[in-house]
């Protein structure tokens, strides 16, 4: 039964639904370098590799055991996210199948920190 038929209009939340479903069936990304993006102005906060994506993105955004990005944004006067909403607010970019292993991860990682310079990565 699909939400139409409860006589619903077209909502943002049928459209992820419809997304959802119209997508293929992707395996879990493991070895990766991503980005964590604020999605309204595009910046870049942090860059990072896992040998497990999503579960480092679990570190990130977990709120049991406090999120990192949450706690980057509260500590920072000069970014004007609210930490409460952060994960509605970002977006993860990455890229994955880098050879070399870990070493092969840092040396994109590396390169990704250079040129992009986020906020939150040490310098």
């Amino acid at each position: 039964m699909g939400l139409d038929e409860f006589g619903a209009g077209r909502t943002a939340v049928q459209e992820r639904v419809e997304e959802f479903k119209s997508k293929r069936r992707e395996r879990h990304v493991r070895s990766a370098v991503y980005g964590i993006y604020d999605r309204q102005s595009g910046e870049c906060l942090y860059i990072g590799e896992a040998k497990w994506l999503i579960s480092r993105l679990n570190d990130h955004y977990n709120t049991r055991s406090g999120s990192q990005i949450k706690a980057f944004v509260e500590a920072d006067d000069g970014i004007d996210i609210d930490a409460s909403t952060v994960w509605g607010r970002t977006d993860v970019k990455y890229v994955s199948g880098i050879d070399g292993g870990k070493q092969g991860r840092r040396r994109v990682e590396a390169a990704l920190i250079r040129e992009l310079e986020p906020r939150y990565n040490s310098r």
